[in-house]
């Protein structure tokens, strides 16, 4: 399969109902993985994680009853869409790892183009992988001992690819966003807590404010003095993933600055002042198309009309393993 880079990130550091949001957050994201989906939490320093995922959507996966055992102020979820690795509940996200740094857990969209590298280099020097998703690696890295020089933003640095994260250790929370800003990554805050998505549309259905997007090679830490943001990567000339604004997106989220459903319209006024045609209706291919189609209808004066009905509860058919 080529490699595409699409999962559903959602975090939350300081709020008493940490794993209810996440779940709301993760079920306004649903688009953008609909394998398996996980939710971690914790209390900070000196308590255990604890985490729930499995296979299926959001509301399969989470009731009352996993939801009431997920105690903590600080969560972060995934829903996963699977790029590399197998579609199984051993690749589900998010990752928890318990190392000399303490527990670890991460959540990840992307993809790594020098995984292979990095998984030799850490199987030789006795690493044991329990999945073949790329994102493990990155746990590896972030677990390695502090006597070999390494901390987090060194770990960081040896990653290359496409990738968003959110990483939860017992003190914080971190987001990062590859120097390419290729995955979107977005903050906010809720009654004095912090949030993290991949979309704005999950910050809008918990109301929470929208503060601004991470920025490309940006790693911003959230913990209990506040936020600090760090640059680790190489600067690169930013080359955000255009299949955002076509496709994975949902048309009511903000990316670079932009409504992803009026960036869809555009497109579509776009392509009929290029390509004019005589026709008698305009008709979209549902959903990610309607915007687009709206923009061409209304740009040609053509009606706009539905003559396709699709079916919701199939799921997105682009995302689907096979």
């Amino acid at each position: 399969m080529l490699p595409q880079h699409e999962c559903g990130l959602f975090g939350v550091f300081g709020h008493p109902k940490a794993a209810v949001l996440t779940y709301y957050g993760l079920f306004a994201l649903q688009h953008r993985g609909q394998e398996s989906a996980g939710i971690v939490t914790s209390n900070g320093p000196r308590t255990s994680f604890l985490m729930h995922k499995d296979m299926g959507l959001v509301s399969q996966v989470f009731g009352q009853e996993e939801l009431a055992k997920l105690k903590g102020t600080r969560a972060i979820g995934h829903t996963r869409y699977s790029t590399t690795g197998t579609s199984t509940i051993k690749n589900a996200q998010p990752f928890v790892v318990d190392c000399v740094r303490g527990q670890m857990a991460i959540a990840h969209n992307g993809n790594l183009i020098n995984a292979d590298v990095l998984r030799d280099e850490l199987e030789r020097r006795g690493s044991i992988f329990q999945t073949t998703a790329d994102s493990e690696i990155i746990l590896h890295l972030l677990a390695q001992p502090s006597d070999n020089g390494a901390n987090v933003l060194a770990a960081l640095r040896r990653i290359q690819g496409a990738f968003s994260l959110i990483i939860m250790s017992e003190q914080e929370l971190i987001a990062v966003r590859d120097p390419f800003g290729w995955r979107p990554l977005a903050l906010g805050k809720l009654d004095g807590a912090y949030v993290l998505a991949s979309e704005t549309c999950a910050f809008d259905l918990i109301h929470a404010e929208f503060i601004r997007e991470i920025e490309p090679g940006e790693v911003l830490i959230i913990n209990e003095n506040g936020l600090r943001s760090e640059r680790p990567f190489p600067e690169e000339r930013p080359a955000f993933c255009m299949f955002e604004y076509v496709y994975f997106a949902r048309p009511d989220s903000m990316m670079g600055g932009v409504n992803v459903g009026k960036v869809r319209m555009e497109m579509g006024r776009e392509l009929a002042r290029k390509f004019p045609v005589e026709a008698d209706i305009v008709v979209p291919v549902p959903d990610s198309g309607n915007y687009a189609a709206l923009g061409f209808a209304q740009e040609l004066k053509i009606p706009y009309a539905h003559a396709f009905v699709r079916n919701h509860y199939i799921g997105r058919t682009f995302l689907q393993p096979s």
